[in-house]
């Protein structure tokens, strides 16, 4: 055998735009973990996966119909949909799966179901039976204690030195909770990746980081596929997070973010500031420093681009892109999942860090 390196199956020569894929769908028990076996939607519907980190729920199956035999196998309130994209022989894993909304539609030979599918963020997401407290603890240690008993697998989160003295009331819910936790921590918000599990990931400067997946050198990209957006007439370009204890005789605690001063819409450039101003329940200088710092790189929106590639099961979650010259975001993506369907990405522009950048 010799020691050059196997070309990557994903890794498309020039100029070819598609391959041979399939998509496999497995039912899984969700209490045992027990592969069922594969079920396969009807010819006639076009399943899609949405990956969006505006919402609780990040990742969800719309438009996903079983036949009549297979609807009759499914356990709508237990089973698991297992999703994979299989090619060169290979099946790579695109998440787990639970029913969130299941109709039945009579036939003369029974009934099919039209099914909208939700990642496990759904279990997570429910209301608190008693209320929870931060209590001082580090937030990554607060986050797998507020997880704790939930049938959602290996939850996997960054190491942070940051605490946490909030607290949620019953009523409140756990995704709420997850999510205000993440941002005290310098987490970017929660997903369940591929692999199905839960991940929390520390932030980071995108312009600062090598590329995970560089469009430029694969030459992937349907060139009329492309379209830029911008909202740098209103977009914020300082981050201002207050904690203010409101039982303390003491003043507020503030943290402050500028965008780095390479983005055409920072301070420097523009000539004024525009805040965004928020209040968080936080620790420490430390504390509301990295939620500015967070908040900012998570939320600002400098310029957006949307472009569709072949469907590749190596786009997952804040992936840094390099395209057309410059380093990018990827915020969310959606495909078909059928054979030939294109990636749909969406990317939001990185700006390296200069010494007008964070305060």
């Amino acid at each position: 055998m010799s020691g050059s390196a196997v070309p990557d199956a994903l890794d498309l020569p020039p100029g070819v735009g598609q391959r041979s894929v399939s998509y496999r769908f497995d039912l899984v028990d969700g209490r045992t973990g027990v592969r069922r076996g594969p079920v396969t939607p009807l010819r006639d519907s076009v399943p899609s996966l949405i990956h969006d980190v505006t919402g609780i729920i990040v990742r969800r199956v719309e438009s996903l119909t079983l036949g009549v035999a297979d609807a009759r196998r499914l356990r709508p309130l237990t089973d698991r949909v297992a999703i994979s994209m299989v090619v060169g022989g290979r099946a790579y894993p695109l998440g787990r799966y639970m029913v969130g909304d299941a109709t039945q539609l009579q036939t003369s030979t029974g009934s099919t179901a039209p099914l909208v599918l939700f990642d496990e963020m759904f279990v997570v997401d429910q209301e608190l039976e008693t209320g929870f407290e931060g209590a001082g603890q580090r937030v990554d240690q607060a986050v797998l204690r507020l997880l704790a008993g939930l049938p959602i697998g290996e939850v996997r989160v960054d190491w942070t030195e940051l605490t946490s003295v909030s607290s949620w009331s019953p009523g409140n819910t756990r995704g709420m909770a997850l999510r205000d936790l993440s941002r005290q921590g310098g987490f970017f918000l929660p997903w369940f990746n591929h692999a199905g599990r839960l991940r929390l990931m520390r932030a980071f400067e995108p312009a600062s980081q090598p590329p995970t997946i560089d469009l430029d050198a694969s030459r992937r990209v349907i060139r009329a596929s492309v379209a830029r957006g911008s909202e740098l007439l209103t977009a914020p370009n300082r981050f201002v997070v207050v904690s203010n204890d409101p039982g303390a005789d003491v003043a507020p605690v503030v943290g402050v973010y500028d965008v780095p001063a390479s983005a055409p819409h920072s301070i420097a450039q523009r000539g004024f500031v525009l805040p965004k101003v928020v209040e968080a329940q936080l620790p420490s200088q430390a504390a509301v420093t990295a939620y500015a710092r967070t908040l900012g790189i998570q939320q600002t929106v400098y310029e957006s681009v949307e472009l569709s590639t072949p469907a590749d099961p190596r786009h997952d979650g804040y992936d840094v892109v390099r395209w057309d010259g410059s380093l990018w975001l990827e915020t969310g993506w959606s495909m078909p999942l059928m054979p030939g369907g294109a990636m749909r990405h969406t990317l939001r522009r990185a700006y390296p860090e200069t010494d007008g950048g964070e305060l």
